[in-house]
């Protein structure tokens, strides 16, 4: 009997172990900030590996730098913007919270996709704007790139001061959108409302822009914040 019982629990954890099959795609929504998360998993060295696409921000296979699955717990970091992502398996779904900054969200991870409870940010201007604003692209050269942005100007006189607003770390649109804030289209709107003119633009290979985030190096940011024309 004692045998019977010890064939049977590890006959039991070895149909635990095969059932939690990691690889794939996997689907989340951090509802506090409005952002669809995907997460791509495979198998490498092995290991795990994987790339992390966020659709509403642009951000396309973005390598995550460690990915771990031990004894039913998902562990996903992104050093380079400080992002970690904590999971237990739970029948076929992960249930976690994915930290960034110092700041923790809940986020449950499925095989299929998820739609956003929409949240409502009071401080985000409305349309219409009492100013003028267009969408523009300008050139980076040497990387052989186009970035594209807004610029937003009043609409009575000349000769305004410039503001040009550039992202921290971590590849974001030209909202500088995090966790549902949009810093830079607050920002823009209330200097622009003051005579100030703004241009916000979208990191290379987000959104718009073109170029790969990922691959830039510290010189490639700097290169981007050189003078160019805005056609």
């Amino acid at each position: 009997m004692k045998r019977l019982i010890i064939l049977t629990l590890s006959l039991t954890m070895a149909l635990s172990a095969f059932s939690q099959d990691i690889k794939g795609t996997w689907y989340g929504v951090l509802n506090a900030a409005d952002l669809p998360l995907v997460f791509n998993i495979s198998e490498k060295d092995g290991g795990y590996s994987a790339t992390m696409d966020s659709p509403k921000q642009g951000a396309k296979g973005i390598p995550m730098s460690k990915v771990n699955f031990e004894n039913a717990k998902l562990t996903i970091t992104y050093t380079n913007a400080g992002i970690e992502y904590e999971g237990v398996w739970q029948n076929d779904s992960i249930v976690g919270t994915f930290k960034q900054n110092g700041m923790t969200f809940p986020l449950n991870l499925s095989r299929t996709e998820q739609e956003p409870v929409p949240v409502i940010r009071p401080q985000d201007p409305k349309l219409p704007y009492p100013y003028n604003s267009e969408n523009v692209k300008f050139e980076n050269k040497q990387a052989g790139i186009t970035l594209a942005g807004t610029l937003t100007l009043p609409k009575e006189g000349e000769n305004f001061p410039v503001a040009v607003l550039v992202t921290g770390s971590g590849p974001q649109n030209r909202d500088e959108e995090l966790v549902g804030h949009k810093p830079f289209l607050v920002l823009s709107d209330y200097l622009t409302r003051n005579g100030i003119a703004v241009l916000r633009y979208d990191d290379r290979g987000v959104a718009e822009s073109g170029g790969n985030y990922s691959t830039a190096t510290l010189d490639d940011f700097v290169q981007m914040q050189q003078r160019r024309s805005i056609t």
